[in-house]
C-alpha cells in the first residue's frame, strides 16, 4: 500500500510541475512569440499563436487546467491512499474521496472534450491540425463512481451491523 501511496505523490508533483511549466511558458510566450514555438516539451504551438492569440491562449488554458485538475486528482488520490484502512476499508470519508475522485476524473474529461472539440473547429475553419487528448477519462470516472457507491452503501450496512450488535 506504501508503494501506491509513494506513487500517487510522485504523480501528483509530475503533474503540478506539468500544468506550472505550461503556466510559466505561457507567460513568458506573452511577451515573447518564438518561446510558443517550444511551449513545453515541444508542444508546438506557434500556428495557433500566429493565427491569432486568443485560440492560442484558450488551447494552453485548457491544457494548464486539464493537468491541474490531473494533478488535483492524484493529490485527492494520496489522501485515499493515507486514510484507507485495509481491516475496515468501508469508511465515510473513503466513500466520499472515491466520489471526489469520480467526479473531477468527469471535469478532466469535460475539459479534453471541449478541448477536441475547440481543436476540431480550427482545422476545419484554418487547417491547423494538433494532437487530441484522449477521452477515456469518461469510462474511468464511471469505474471509480461505482466503486464509490460500493463503498457508500459498505459504510451503510456497516454501521446497520455495528447499531444491531
Amino acid at each position: 500500500m506504501s508503494f501506491l501511496h509513494i506513487l500517487s505523490w510522485i504523480a501528483f508533483v509530475g503533474l503540478a510541475v506539468k500544468a506550472g511549466s505550461f503556466l510559466i511558458s505561457y507567460i513568458v510566450s506573452i511577451k515573447n512569440p518564438v518561446a510558443s514555438k517550444d511551449l513545453y516539451n515541444d508542444t508546438g504551438l506557434s500556428a495557433y499563436r500566429q493565427l491569432n492569440f486568443w485560440n492560442y491562449s484558450v488551447i494552453v488554458w485548457y491544457k494548464i487546467l486539464l493537468y491541474a485538475t490531473q494533478a488535483y486528482v492524484a493529490l485527492l488520490l494520496t489522501r485515499l491512499l493515507s486514510r484507507l484502512n485495509i481491516t475496515r476499508p468501508f469508511h465515510a470519508d473513503v466513500a466520499t474521496l472515491l466520489q471526489r475522485i469520480s467526479f473531477f476524473i468527469l471535469v478532466v474529461w469535460g475539459i479534453a472534450m471541449v478541448h477536441n472539440i475547440h481543436i476540431a473547429i480550427v482545422d476545419k475553419l484554418y487547417g491547423i491540425t494538433s494532437d487530441y487528448i484522449p477521452g477515456d477519462f469518461l469510462f474511468i470516472a464511471g469505474i471509480v463512481y461505482v466503486f464509490a457507491q460500493m463503498f457508500k452503501r459498505g459504510v451503510e450496512i456497516q454501521s446497520e451491523n455495528e447499531l444491531t450488535v
